[in-house]
């Protein structure tokens, strides 16, 4: 696990793209519909997240990054979030993902939080039953918001 600097935010973004892929591909979301998501990120996004407070940090395997997520306070002290978590589809299902979320929750409790929380695309039942058994709690249900095609659970963590 490490923390991503600048000459790593090109490698980042590209196991974004191809994390996010296959969340795009299953939901219909499209750059069209829902430009913000991830997988259609410009150059200049990983640095734009990074500089509103967030960190960013990874997993390397074989010398290649294979997974990153960032992880930041919100406006409230207490409850930090953990946005963009991303595995690349060959290195799933070795523990990279729960890796990342642990890696979250430290860096969260060193810096004050009770709380983690993430905002998932509500139909990804899959992933929602995945954090649930990693000790998330779904605490709000189906917003909507603008810009997005789908809607967003809210879960949390308790550190």
């Amino acid at each position: 696990m490490e923390e991503l600097g600048p000459d790593r935010y090109p490698e980042c973004l590209d196991v974004l793209r191809r994390g996010f892929a296959t969340v795009v591909a299953t939901h219909g979301i499209t750059a069209d519909n829902t430009p913000s998501n991830p997988a259609f990120w410009q150059d200049d996004e990983v640095a734009r997240v990074v500089a509103k407070g967030f960190s960013v940090f990874g997993v390397e395997h074989d010398g290649r990054l294979v997974g990153c997520a960032f992880v930041g306070p919100s406006r409230d002290a207490d409850r930090w979030s953990l946005r963009h978590l991303a595995v690349v589809p060959e290195a799933r299902h070795q523990g990279i993902g729960e890796a990342l979320v642990g890696e979250a929750a430290r860096r969260a409790r060193e810096g004050g939080a009770r709380v983690l929380r993430i905002g998932i695309v509500a139909e990804n039942t899959r992933l929602a039953d995945w954090y649930h058994r990693l000790g998330f709690v779904t605490v709000d249900a189906g917003q909507r918001y603008p810009g997005l095609v789908f809607s967003v659970d809210h879960l949390e963590l308790p550190l």
